[in-house]
């Protein structure tokens, strides 16, 4: 067997924590065992309105979701082995991101380039006939854990939150899981990821911006434990604060689909990753993260919910200038970002479709 063909460990030790003194978002921590629980749903949906109505960050901590550790670990080590294969070898399954396809590998940026993008991805999408593709030999061999891995994160945590956020709006409790069908045409993708490290004189000159602040185009992204600190999330006062990674949580942040679809109640929120501390920074940055979409041909219209009329916030009018599909939104933001990552334009393209834009650049 092939040094690029090596099985991967399988434990992988986490880099060491920041001993720096950062100042980090206080963000509310939601125990999903407690849904099926007496009076469960009751006290998470107080505290969902609690971090809307509080801090208008909507970012959030999954804990009770099932997950072990070392279930977690094994999947950074095939990510860690994964980005050890030869380059020649992963771009031979290189996405197509200018035609806004986020499936399979895209590479770190090089050359005068190379300030733009700071990070290799591998986006492994849902397990259905529709994305039936060729996949490096690792991830064959591994196919059967992976996939039990992302139907977890399909099942066990996406649909119940979906579920509660419905509570939330006092709509149907199957509104948005309707939407989220895993056999429906549409994309949801594992992504593994490594960030590089630079030399400060490298970041100094990219103002030590490893990605810059941006919001998800999705529905709810999972972020996996990763002890490197640099994941920061700007406040609705402007101000940029850490996000802490405990072992026993999951990320979890709105994105701009439940945005759409809940008339903006539930706010995607504008993030980054920085620089991380000097007792890390020459630490490759690996992470472990579940985009959730919803199907191809939902349209990004706010439902009608009790809770919004009663507040004044039902939107009137459409914020799009005409009907826009989670598929075409997803596709546009993914192109936009390659013509600015690859050198195509030089400035970031503000307007994304329909006349809606990005919200935020560094």
């Amino acid at each position: 067997m092939s040094p690029s063909r090596a099985e991967p460990p399988l434990a992988y030790e986490y880099p060491s924590e920041t001993k720096e003194q950062l100042e980090y978002a206080e963000l509310e921590v939601l125990d999903i065992s407690k849904l099926n629980q007496p009076g469960g749903k009751q006290a998470l949906a107080e505290q969902v309105l609690k971090f809307i109505n509080k801090n208008g960050v909507g970012f959030f901590y999954v804990v009770g979701h099932g997950f072990s550790e070392e279930g977690v670990r094994r999947q950074y080590a095939l990510c860690d082995a994964f980005f050890q294969l030869p380059l020649e070898e992963k771009l031979q399954y290189e996405c197509d991101t200018a035609k806004g396809d986020f499936r399979g590998y895209k590479p770190q940026s090089t050359g005068k380039l190379a300030t733009r993008d700071n990070d290799e991805r591998y986006n492994i999408p849902k397990f259905t006939p529709e994305h039936e593709r060729a996949h490096p030999q690792l991830i064959k061999d591994h196919w059967d854990e992976i996939r039990t891995f992302s139907l977890k994160i399909h099942n066990d945590v996406l649909l119940p939150l979906l579920r509660l956020f419905a509570y939330v709006l006092e709509i149907d409790e199957n509104y948005l899981v309707a939407r989220h069908r895993y056999e429906a045409e549409g994309l949801e993708y594992l992504r593994y990821m490594k960030y590089h490290p630079r030399s400060a004189e490298a970041d100094a000159q990219t103002g030590n911006i490893w990605a810059k602040g941006h919001t998800d185009y999705n529905t709810l992204t999972f972020l996996f434990h990763q002890p490197v600190a640099g994941l920061q999330v700007q406040t609705p006062e402007g101000k940029w604060k850490y996000v802490r990674s405990p072992k026993d949580a999951i990320i979890v942040n709105i994105a701009d689909a439940l945005e759409f679809l809940s008339g903006g109640y539930l706010k995607s929120t504008v993030h980054r990753v920085v620089r991380p501390p000097e007792d890390q920074a020459d630490k490759p940055r690996l992470s472990l993260i579940y985009f959730a979409r919803p199907e191809a041909n939902i349209l990004l219209k706010p439902v009608l919910s009790p809770l919004l009329q009663r507040l004044g916030l039902q939107a009137e009018t459409e914020q799009f200038s005409h009907d826009v599909t989670a598929e075409e939104w997803a596709r546009a933001r993914i192109a936009k970002d390659h013509r600015f990552r690859t050198g195509l334009v030089d400035q970031p393209e503000r307007e994304i479709i329909a006349g809606v834009s990005q919200k935020y650049y560094d």
